[in-house]
């Protein structure tokens, strides 16, 4: 079946590996405590070749053990959503790959897509993880790639980075509407490398640095200030400090269940793909990590 024309669903990607079972597990607790469905999607492998016609009833018989393999992958997914999530509506969708066109496909009108980060087939490696980056790169809503043991969100920390862009913003109200749903503390991360005043030319000597620490502090706070009181109830530790981003935001996520960040940062290059940071944090994360995108 196509997955179903509104944006009040969650699409998760499933590969048969244990990794992708709990990513759909985790994508299930998202639907249930948003009240929306969950679609479980799947791919079959399409690897281009050409036959002959000498080899026309392999290939026959080929395609039909992928589609067995594909419905079995997708049977066994929907088995332990169902079993832990009885009241969750879960629609399935199964269609031709690659795997990460066939998900942002699938992501057009979805309010999230999950993907596990490592697995069988197309989530094994960093190299082949590029799925996971195509994924992030060009889907439509936040996706989130899972990893760790939190196959249902808790009240562990959510961190994340802030760094006053647009997408920064969507990464705030996304973290803490996470938060907010699941009583979990906000860590906010805003890290610097020199001060916005002094342009590209300044150097070390000429920096009153405990100046520059309060104005980062000061923006930090301000960006925050907005969406903190949208979720009053929802604690915030804020990490403001020099030095590079991904190292702080992993260095905070010890302990953390999410990890939440916009797509790109200031370079030349926004909207076009991942920042460095993003794919930093989503190769070294070892919890789950959000990645959220400007939408059209």
């Amino acid at each position: 079946m196509n997955a179903p024309a509104h944006r009040h669903h969650v699409v998760v990607g499933v590969d048969g590996s244990d990794t992708s079972t709990g990513a759909a597990l985790w994508a299930a607790a998202l639907a249930s405590t948003w009240g929306c469905t969950l679609v479980v999607a799947h791919a079959i492998p399409q690897d281009g070749t050409r036959y002959s016609p000498a080899a026309v009833l392999a290939e026959s018989q080929f395609i039909s053990q992928l589609r067995e393999d594909a419905e079995a992958i997708v049977d066994a997914a929907l088995a332990a959503v169902r079993e832990a999530y009885p009241s969750v509506d879960v629609q399935h969708s199964v269609g031709a790959g690659p795997a990460g066109a066939f998900l942002v496909d699938a992501a057009a009108h979805a309010r999230a897509v999950v993907l596990g980060s490592t697995g069988s087939g197309a989530f094994r490696s960093l190299l082949l993880g590029s799925t996971a980056l195509h994924v992030a790169n060009r889907a439509p809503c936040p996706v989130t790639v899972w990893r760790g043991t939190h196959t249902h969100p808790d009240s562990s920390p959510v961190v994340v980075g802030v760094d006053g862009s647009d997408l920064s913003s969507a990464a705030v109200d996304s973290a803490f509407e996470f938060a907010s749903f699941f009583d979990a503390p906000i860590v906010a991360v805003h890290t610097w490398q020199g001060s916005p005043s002094l342009g590209a030319g300044g150097t070390g000597l000429l920096v009153d640095w405990d100046t520059v620490a309060q104005e980062e502090e000061a923006l930090l706070g301000e960006r925050l200030s907005g969406t903190a009181e949208q979720y009053p109830d929802v604690p915030v530790r804020r990490v403001a400090e020099q030095g590079g981003s991904a190292d702080t935001i992993l260095r905070e996520a010890a302990g953390a269940q999410l990890i939440v960040v916009g797509s790109h940062g200031r370079g030349p290059l926004l909207g076009a793909m991942m920042g460095s940071t993003s794919q930093n944090i989503l190769h070294h994360a070892r919890c789950s990590v959000t990645v959220c995108r400007q939408q059209d």
